[in-house]
């Protein structure tokens, strides 16, 4: 599958998020009107959160996916790091604002009313968390996307947490544990810091540069030095945005090569890396080795 194809799993993975989270924000605000949980509560302001998300992440993909233009000569892929960055602070808001109320349910409990209607919706709920759930993983075996992971990360956490909250209505409903529902929103607001760290991990990387993987740097080494005419490598640089691997390094070669040879070899390593390392984007420069100016262990030339 092409790129432009590719990019197109993450579109209908977040299409589909979106879908499924104004339909959850429908069904437990009619919900939370009619029982008054507090649970219900956080599991309505996390469903707004993600419909708010799944947008900006939704928007995030299509911006990425626009190719290179002059003034973006390395295309637009890190507009997913930053919609993830707005998800970010968005579910930082909504995770304080569910653990101020569930902390004011703990201290003042109240029954529920309807509590077989938050029943009811909390099991769709969680039915249809799954099948997203189930189509984002597909999406993501298909191309690769921060904002579909992060999206992913967000929904396999609410999952959880709408189990927690079908249990604290059950307990609260049918056995008149009031305190279950203000635990469930004190759980509910776990997960969403719990989302909130999961997402940094994801994008603060990308923005700022950093280095890919110890084992995904060691695999690119082995791969440049594996070409036979390649005698040395040395000022490897890495880094991500969105799906592109960004890979920079001086390949060492035989200075009495022609100018022809050598740029065969470049091409050759510069194949390889592309085939074996999934959304490659390559540059090689050519030195002679033995006679080249030494450089740092972050590929500076040293004074």
């Amino acid at each position: 599958m092409s790129e432009r194809s590719g990019i197109s799993w993450p579109s209908l993975a977040t299409g589909a998020a979106a879908f499924v989270a104004t339909l959850l924000v429908i069904l437990k605000a009619a919900a939370w009107i009619e029982t008054g949980s507090v649970a219900m509560l956080g599991s309505l302001a996390d469903s707004l959160l993600d419909l708010l998300a799944s947008l900006i992440a939704f928007l995030g993909v299509r911006i990425a996916a626009q190719p290179p233009d002059e003034n973006h000569r390395f295309g637009h892929a890190k507009a997913e790091a930053i919609s993830s960055l707005v998800q970010l602070v968005m579910i930082t808001g909504s995770a304080v604002f569910v653990l101020v109320e569930s902390i004011r349910a703990l201290i003042d409990p109240a029954p529920l009313a309807h509590a077989n209607l938050a029943i009811q919706v909390m099991v769709a709920s969680i039915g249809a968390t799954l099948l997203l759930v189930a189509f984002q993983t597909f999406a993501l075996s298909r191309s690769t996307s921060l904002a579909t992971e992060s999206d992913r990360a967000h929904y396999l956490g609410d999952f959880i947490a709408n189990a927690g909250i079908l249990l604290a209505v059950i307990l609260t409903g049918r056995f008149g544990i009031l305190w279950a529902d203000g635990v469930a929103g004190v759980l509910a607001a776990g997960f969403l810091f719990w989302s909130v760290i999961s997402i940094a991990r994801r994008a603060l990387p990308q923005l700022m540069d950093e280095e890919v993987s110890a084992a995904e740097r060691a695999k690119i080494l082995r791969i440049i030095t594996a070409d036979p005419e390649v005698a040395g490598v040395h000022a490897v640089r890495t880094r991500k945005a969105g799906p592109t691997t960004y890979i920079q390094g001086h390949l060492e070669l035989d200075p009495h090569l022609t100018l022809k040879h050598a740029q065969e070899i470049a091409d050759r390593v510069d194949l390889k890396l592309r085939e074996e390392v999934p959304g490659a984007d390559v540059i090689l420069k050519q030195d002679l080795h033995g006679q080249t100016p030494e450089h740092d262990a972050f590929g500076q030339i040293s004074d």
